[in-house]
């Protein structure tokens, strides 16, 4: 079988108000006013739209004091460097651990 043949065999049709679609303009058809009956322009304004919720979100996200960091100290980076295999390459340009 062509690649078109199995194409038209594993698509399900797509039903609009008043007929099936076959075509590639009515499934377009089908799915605009599909998605039209879905979504609707937000008519109350007292509600908050979604980018405001985001922008509140996002506006106290960047006023948070950040943390301080966690430092690490020379007993932690000597047991990292005690765990590597040093005839292994570590990352994708192959140095070895041991360079």
């Amino acid at each position: 079988m062509t690649k078109r043949v199995m194409r038209v065999l594993t698509q399900s049709p797509l039903f609009n108000a008043w007929s099936i679609a076959l075509s590639d303009s009515e499934t377009a058809e089908a799915l605009a006013e599909s998605l039209e009956a879905q979504f609707q322009p937000i008519t109350v304004y007292s509600v908050l739209t979604v980018t405001d919720v985001v922008n509140v979100g996002l506006m106290s996200f960047v006023l948070t004091p950040a943390s301080d960091p966690k430092l690490t100290n020379p007993d932690e980076v000597h047991k990292a460097f005690m765990g590597l295999k040093f005839t292994r390459p570590s990352g994708l340009k192959g140095i070895l651990n041991r360079a």
